[in-house]
């Protein structure tokens, strides 16, 4: 008679519970109204900045990482810069701290605190434009001594 009445009363107890975590209708009812409230226009800050993207995100990026030198090469013809081109330039620059290829893969942006070997962008410069965004107090970007990290 015992076990009867403890299956009775573990029964009842598991149909309470059960009926108990029902969705909750004014929870529900609150939902519907708010994703109607959503519909209607919402206020735009017409004097906030435009987000950054592309090519201004990824120099900033470059800015954020602190670097003294930021040099950008894109292609002379403004189109993409082939496997070739990338080539090059990773073999140019190899003691920058980061490369970003940006704009679409019409640019490569190139990070470093050192200074880079005098004449080593002097095959770039011929075949590409450059572009000098690097820090005012960097110093000289080419050295006659080999840096050190």
């Amino acid at each position: 008679m015992k076990i009867i009445i403890t299956n009775a009363i573990f029964l009842l107890i598991v149909v309470v519970l059960v009926s108990s975590c029902g969705p909750n209708q004014r929870i529900l009812e609150s939902a519907n109204e708010n994703q109607a409230s959503t519909e209607e226009p919402v206020a735009i800050n017409v004097n906030a900045a435009p987000p950054v993207s592309g090519f201004d995100q990824d120099l900033n990026a470059m800015r954020t990482a602190d670097f003294k030198f930021i040099i950008v090469f894109r292609r002379k013809d403004g189109q993409p810069l082939d496997a070739a081109d990338k080539d090059l330039i990773a073999r140019k620059a190899v003691n920058a701290n980061r490369r970003s290829l940006s704009d679409e893969g019409k640019a490569v942006i190139i990070g470093s605190n050192f200074p880079f070997m005098t004449g080593v962008f002097d095959e770039l410069k011929e075949r590409f434009s450059m572009e000098n965004f690097s820090r005012p107090d960097s110093g000289a970007m080419f050295s006659n001594t080999v840096p050190h990290r």
